[in-house]
């Protein structure tokens, strides 16, 4: 198997292993499955990252292997950056009396139209058009009661991307697909906010979905290649976690949340 196709087929398994098997559009061979676990769930959710990052220290072989693998993974995210974007969901929620009930966490992936800017880093002016937004949630009381799941997919854009240069924010409108307890509901009206290239605000229209998600936005954040980067080198030597700014993310994200 040549290396584009490995890179192929492994931007299909990031969609994959990253939301709901129904989102899946092809039956992806083992390898590339398992190099999309490494790159994805080892980078950014902090699960495979430290059979992946962990060095040997009496094997330089092994070491040298490992190296190479994260390198190629770091250059097949970078690629991938250029036009997506994607994070995870941490939010609460309020209830029906306008109060915090509700922890929404999950992931999300935003798929760039090949007429944008390639984005910087730091800057969100570079989005104009999204070919295509996706995201799984897991909702929960804070008693740990009621818990389910949710899917946003369909996402259509809606006129033009606006951006405040003050703020360095981008605000896209457009309808999506929203999965709920009696079924998908189409077309509901959403608003995707995201400042300074660190935090996503995603606004569904509260009527369509019978306040389903309280009176604020769902929020999330934005990790960068810089991010995955930091965590995987974060367990090298002898597979420790350095002191960081992602420390807090990570204990977030094993304590789902």
């Amino acid at each position: 198997m040549g290396g584009n196709e490995i890179r192929e087929l492994s931007h299909a398994s990031f969609k994959s292993m990253v939301f709901s098997p129904c989102l899946m559009k092809t039956i992806l061979t083992a390898a590339a499955a398992v190099f999309a676990t490494f790159a994805i769930f080892g980078g950014t959710f902090g699960v495979a990252a430290p059979a992946l990052a962990q060095t040997n220290t009496t094997d330089t072989e092994t070491s040298g292997m490992s190296m190479d693998m994260g390198g190629d993974m770091m250059a097949m995210i970078r690629e991938m950056s250029a036009n997506h974007k994607w994070g995870m969901i941490s939010s609460i929620q309020n209830d029906e009396q306008g109060q915090p009930a509700w922890i929404v966490s999950g992931n999300w992936m935003m798929e760039m139209a090949s007429q944008n800017d390639t984005a910087t880093a730091n800057t969100t002016g570079g989005i104009s058009n999204i070919a295509g937004f996706d995201a799984t949630l897991h909702m929960v009381m804070f008693n740990g009661s009621a818990m389910h799941n949710h899917e946003i997919s369909n996402f259509t854009q809606t006129g033009d991307a606006t951006f405040n240069g003050d703020t360095n924010s981008t605000t896209i409108t457009g309808t999506a697909t929203i999965t709920m307890r009696d079924g998908p509901v189409p077309d509901v009206q959403t608003t995707i906010e995201i400042a300074q290239d660190k935090v996503i605000a995603i606004t569904p229209d509260p009527a369509a979905l019978e306040n389903h998600f309280g009176d604020t936005p769902i929020y999330g954040i934005v990790i960068s290649p810089e991010m995955i980067e930091e965590m995987m080198m974060g367990y090298g030597d002898g597979g420790g976690m350095k002191q960081g700014p992602m420390d807090g993310m990570m204990m977030n994200s094993s304590s789902g949340m």
